[in-house]
């Protein structure tokens, strides 16, 4: 068995509280703690101005200077999606000075259709009253709020227009933002309606909001709004990279805001910097916790959380950070009871599993069923026992559990659940050839990552699924590591790299490709892989065997 003798990888952190010298790890913990100090004290949601939720500034015609600091944060927070916070804080904008256009205007913007949020049928007939108060409220030669006004009502008129409420509010908007091209506040309200179609797969406004979104940026880089839309734009182009300067520092930009602490992590994942993905997700959940987004009386909320914890979990299995995973994992029956949300509290607790398998074998292995499990947690399981058994050197054990999923996988087909069929092949595919690898049989293992990882990458394209993605590693990595192993270098090395075209600076995929390149005399290469496989580990690469990579 090949074996490799590593030193101890140093932490790769960037633009983080752990430049200043803290353990990431540690800090990461004391977010989730935090996160949890605020479940047991209890966050009474009240509307509030929060603080720190963005930059963006949006002068309301009124000389009201409560309802300009209520219109001020409303803006902010819908940028921010804070969706329930912008209604609140909108509306009462509009009641404070209920002659003031603009207020009514976002009162009504806010009731629509946003990203990652449709409008109810009730909403967008409430949203139309409101846009028809806000007209006759302009003043007469205000060219600007008319105009606004005016693409509301396009919006939310009774008959959808032909090509779609968002595409027409899109269009509309883009024309405003081409009368008024310096304007910020128009330009990124035009950008987010831009690219809400993208929601059901139309990206055609994409292209026009990256070129408003960078002309914004070029005049104000610290434009939160800006760049949260530039994070998701780019990602919708296949051009995630560009955002990386601006997604570095959107927390510190808008602290109060969960969500947008959140949303540069999803630039690092796509660029491989995993570690900060774990750590910056954690802080998102403090936040959230903190201001009561993910109460259930928030319609949104519980959903973001979830999202955010699933990004920090993944973050931290990819950059091996043992302990803040396992925090991450503890938090499931913390921050997603059963009794609050049945569906969360399973996926949430299911894919936490995976850092049991990983990093607590004892733990996985004690896991027991309950018979309420629905079969998406009884399949994750089964998964993280078979890691535990080929942690510790049971292929037997590892294909056991593997028969299992296989049985579960079969139930799913039945019951036409096809993202339980699709998990269960890849979870069952992975213990299968783990067990290879256990049983010295790298040719018979390397058959088997071939399979799954091309079911995986069938099921879940990278380009379209670090949202975050659905399973928790590339599969081809551990292709490339049967190939290693079984002393085909060159083909080792081409997947190694296929792999981390997908998931760059994957640690354990560098280790590969670094070997890979040794055993075919590059060793300069080797060297400079290595060492970038250090940097991206947050722990001991020499403690994760071939057989488990």
């Amino acid at each position: 068995m090949l074996k490799f003798t590593l030193a101890l990888g140093s932490a790769l952190v960037l633009a983080t509280p752990s430049a200043l010298g803290s353990d990431p790890t540690a800090l990461g913990i004391g977010a989730i703690c935090g996160a949890e100090d605020a479940f047991a004290t209890g966050v009474v949601a009240k509307p509030v101005i929060l603080p720190d939720v963005g930059t963006s500034g949006f002068a309301a015609d009124t000389k009201n200077p409560e309802a300009q600091a209520w219109f001020s944060y409303g803006m902010q927070a819908y940028h921010a999606f804070l969706h329930r916070e912008a209604k609140q804080a909108l509306a009462k904008a509009a009641a404070l000075d209920p002659a003031c256009a603009t207020c009514a205007w976002g009162e009504a913007l806010s009731l629509g259709a946003s990203l990652n949020t449709q409008a109810t049928t009730q909403e967008t007939a409430a949203a139309l009253a409101i846009a028809d108060r806000a007209a006759k409220l302009v003043a007469p030669g205000d060219e600007r709020t008319a105009a606004l006004v005016a693409a509301l009502q396009l919006r939310y008129r009774p008959t959808a227009p032909p090509e779609g409420r968002e595409q027409a509010f899109g269009r509309a908007m883009d024309a405003i933002a081409r009368r008024y091209p310096a304007d910020n506040a128009i330009a990124t309200v035009a950008a987010h309606a831009l690219i809400i179609p993208a929601r059901q797969d139309d990206f055609t406004g994409v292209p026009r909001a990256m070129e408003i979104l960078e002309d914004v940026l070029a005049r104000k880089p610290d434009e939160t709004a800006a760049i949260h839309y530039y994070i998701h734009a780019s990602e919708f182009a296949g051009h995630a990279p560009l955002a990386l300067p601006y997604a570095k520092r959107l927390a510190s930009l808008a602290p109060g805001a969960g969500h947008m602490v959140h949303m540069g992590t999803h630039t690092l994942m796509r660029v491989g910097l995993y570690q900060d993905v774990a750590l910056t997700n954690a802080r998102a959940l403090k936040v959230d916790a903190e201001t009561g987004v993910p109460a259930p009386t928030n319609p949104t909320g519980p959903r973001y959380y979830l999202h955010n914890y699933l990004f920090g979990l993944g973050g931290a299995m990819m950059a091996g950070d043992r302990g803040l995973a396992l925090k991450y994992a503890d938090h499931a029956g913390v921050g997603f009871p059963m009794s609050a949300s049945a569906e969360l509290g399973t996926t949430a607790q299911a894919r936490s599993l995976v850092a049991l398998g990983r990093f607590a074998p004892d733990r996985a292995l004690a896991l027991k069923p309950a018979p309420a499990d629905l079969r998406i947690l009884k399949i994750y399981r089964h998964y993280a026992r078979g890691e535990a058994y080929a942690a510790k050197g049971d292929a037997v054990g590892a294909v056991r559990e593997g028969e299992a999923i296989a049985a579960l996988g079969a139930e799913a087909a039945k019951a036409s659940e096809t993202g339980n069929v699709t998990l269960a092949e890849i979870a069952g595919g992975v213990l299968a050839g783990r067990a290879a690898m256990l049983a010295g049989q790298p040719d018979r293992a390397a058959i088997i990552f071939a399979r799954t990882a091309i079911a995986q990458e069938k099921a879940y394209p990278a380009p379209k699924n670090f949202d975050p993605p659905p399973w928790w590693y590339p599969v081809r990595r551990s292709l490339a590591a049967a190939q290693l192993k079984a002393g085909r270098y060159a083909e080792a090395e081409r997947a190694a790299h296929a792999s981390l075209a997908e998931w760059p600076r994957d640690a354990l995929a560098l280790r590969i490709l670094a070997e890979a390149e040794r055993h075919q005399g590059r060793r300069g290469a080797a060297s400079d892989h290595l060492a970038e496989a250090r940097r991206a580990w947050r722990g001991d690469l020499a403690q994760v065997p071939l057989d488990l990579t």
